[in-house]
């Protein structure tokens, strides 16, 4: 099975009822042209100075305990501080508050780091608000999230429901804000289910539950399951504003993870939240890749798990709550839409009891794990999994793929696709136990399936499981018609010619969704103003994650790069520069489709630009490794101007594309652009 990746202001975390209005466009008062803002009361030199010598003395004890399992419970502390001194992320009105924030995360540190070397976790007793941290798989970076254990509850004695609560928009909620709030929490969050521990992700930050806020949240899950004897089949996602946002996304992107999704308001799209008209609309690739996130293209996967929906009566992001009711209508589904009487932007006391009671019934029934239908709806092959099948290809990506499977009698399962080329699908209970042969109905054909062996019994779909050879069945289309691929062996990923699959389907910022690692230049380019660009723009990219997703990035400099196909377990080589200064890129160039020397630069059958002023940008899976691939010359492609909502913080460019950098980076881009487009499903330039 393959693997599911996977705050607001403190005053949000901690009142119930209270949550920040935004503007008619997603942004929030407090935005004022960047992420994370300029402070509003900075320390003083000599404050700083002292922070930073107490920081370092804290580090270099920390180096004693690194390698002890929790260590990333007292890594957090010291990572807040040090971002809060590196951006000035001083939020408070008063100096002397801001320092006395720092210098309790520093004391927390320090306590911790003396009880890891003991060999113990006290802040793991008992009841309570807890502040947590994990090593997150995409750069080794501690991120932290919060905990809440209800009294009564004794963790170990039987397993638990776990809800987690995404929180809204807050700017000025980086690390230092978030971890204070939640070590010193008085008050419980926004719901308080009985016998269940809330536990509320740090999502990186301020994206909207995206990128590598939407690995957080899994990473979150998984750090919390291994803590806490938690039943994986009774987890509710939850949140409200930038919440209820994400609550959308990653519950119709991932349908099969959850015992039951509440959305409180929320966007669900770009365009009609962002009242675009044809006259404001991006390039038609940007346009396409709307695709990636906007929920109403993934609408018919709710139908595989409960919805509870809330709006204010006068909430003005209502109007995306009603425009889902209309979408998730034609496809069958109506959702309890609950309406907080005379409410803005936030909840009514009353009518928050009653979406917790319609909650608490979905969490007891518990989530379904071998349902005898499921329904895909995707534009992406990365978003294909559901329950027991795996829409693996498209046959046009970015077009709307459909899949519905049903299981007709104990030999017999029944499936409808529309632009669908590949399959993987583990036969269910329901049609096992009658011989080792069942008959596939799909798009009007019968096949004749082996039946594997049945898996040994894991608890859910959270995680890969074991892999027994033969227990998957395999379906390819060719020329219109269906075949057995075997369930012997894998989709092979040798080449490109396998097709663009669940692994790596593009576009670029896709690459940074999993482990990835940034390879700079070990050489330079002919072509001073490449030269200038390239640093630029991977030093701005490096600054760019540490300051919005919060993490330090994996780097190598490309001659320490020995086998460029056995990288560790990265999963994306970030690579920057050209054939001529970067050594991993002319290693790599007779397997990429394209012709770059020091005077042309462009794709295989296409014109070729000048290469001393333009720069080629691109994913493509050269790394023989399965589901390994390469991104040049590019970073997360949306940029500080789309940070004012996070209804904006999407892929702005598709799978290549030629800059010309005598256009300056700007907040909006990192050149001009002169060519993008997707490759086809075969990774061949269109």
């Amino acid at each position: 099975m393959i693997s599911r990746p996977v705050t607001s202001l403190a005053f949000l975390l901690l009142c119930p009822l209270a949550m920040a209005q935004l503007s008619p466009t997603g942004a929030t008062a407090s935005f004022r042209g960047s992420l994370p803002p300029k402070p509003v009361a900075a320390l003083s030199a000599e404050e700083e100075a002292g922070l930073e010598k107490t920081l370092a003395e804290l580090q270099v004890d920390f180096e004693f305990v690194k390698k002890h399992p929790r260590s990333a419970d007292a890594a957090i502390f010291l990572k807040a501080v040090r971002y809060a001194l590196e951006f000035d992320e001083w939020y408070d009105k008063k100096p002397a508050d801001n320092l006395k924030k720092a210098n309790a995360l520093l004391t927390e540190a320090r306590q911790r780091i003396t009880s890891l070397k003991a060999g113990q976790t006290p802040w793991m007793d008992g009841p309570g608000q807890k502040v947590l941290g994990y090593y997150s798989k995409l750069d080794d970076s501690a991120q932290p999230y919060g905990v809440e254990v209800p009294e009564g509850l004794e963790i170990g004695r039987a397993k638990v429901p776990m809800w987690i609560w995404l929180h809204g928009r807050g700017d000025t909620t980086t690390d230092l804000p978030f971890v204070y709030s939640r070590l010193m929490a008085k008050k419980p969050g926004q719901f308080q289910p009985k016998g269940s521990i809330v536990i509320h992700p740090f999502g990186r930050y301020c994206n909207g539950w995206k990128s590598a806020g939407e690995v957080d949240v899994f990473e979150a899950r998984d750090d919390a399951i291994a803590r806490f004897q938690v039943d994986t089949n009774r987890i509710v996602l939850a949140g409200f504003s930038m919440g209820g946002a994400g609550a959308w996304h990653l519950g119709a992107h991932y349908p099969d993870q959850w015992a039951c999704v509440h959305t409180g308001a929320g966007f669900v799209d770009v365009k009609r939240y962002q009242k675009l008209t044809p006259e404001k609309y991006p390039p038609t690739y940007e346009q396409t890749l709307w695709g990636f996130y906007d929920v109403p293209d993934y609408a018919r996967n709710l139908l595989n798990v409960p919805l509870v929906c809330y709006s204010g009566e006068n909430d003005a992001q209502r109007d995306s709550a009603e425009y889902m009711m209309e979408v998730l209508g034609k496809e069958g589904l109506h959702p309890p839409h609950l309406i907080g009487p005379g409410m803005g932007h936030k909840y009514h006391p009353e009518t928050l009891k009653e979406v917790q009671a319609r909650i608490e019934k979905h969490v007891e029934q518990g989530r379904v794990n071998f349902p005898a239908e499921v329904h895909i709806q995707t534009r992406t092959a990365l978003y294909g999994r559901v329950k027991w099948v795996n829409l693996h290809g498209l046959e046009q990506s970015w077009q709307e793929a459909r899949l519905d499977a049903k299981v007709v009698n104990a030999q017999t399962v029944e499936m409808q696709t529309r632009n669908v080329s590949r399959i993987v699908f583990y036969p269910p209970p329901q049609v096992r136990g009658r011989g080792d042969k069942l008959t596939l109905k799909i798009d009007g054909q019968d096949l004749k399936l082996q039946i594997g062996p049945e898996l040994p019994k894991f608890e859910n779909f959270l995680s890969p499981g074991p892999r027994v050879p033969h227990s998957l069945c395999r379906l390819i289309k060719a020329n219109g018609q269906w075949r057995d691929f075997g369930n012997a062996t894998p989709f092979s990923h040798e080449g490109p010619s396998d097709g663009k699959g669940g692994a790596h389907p593009g576009p670029m910022d896709a690459s940074f969704m999993k482990r990835f690692l940034v390879v700079l230049p070990d050489g330079q380019s002919s072509s001073a103003a490449v030269e200038a660009w390239v640093q630029a723009e991977s030093a701005h990219f490096l600054t760019r994650w540490r300051s919005l997703m919060r993490g330090d990035v994996r780097v190598a400099k490309a001659s320490e790069i020995t086998d460029i196909d056995k990288e560790g377990q990265t999963q994306s080589l970030i690579l920057w520069g050209t054939p001529e200064s970067n050594s991993c890129i002319r290693r790599l160039l007779s397997r990429l489709p394209v012709q770059w020397d020091a005077e042309k630069v462009g794709l295989k059958g296409k014109a070729s630009v000048d290469a001393r002023s333009h720069v080629l940008a691109l994913t493509y899976p050269a790394l023989k490794s399965a589901g390994f691939e390469v991104v040049i010359n590019s970073g997360l492609t949306f940029r500080e101007a789309h940070d004012r909502t996070n209804s904006l913080q999407n892929p702005k460019l598709p799978d290549w594309a030629l800059l010309d950098i005598t256009q300056a980076p700007s907040p909006d881009a990192a050149a001009k652009v002169i060519a993008a487009d997707f490759f086809d499903e075969l990774w061949q330039v269109k």
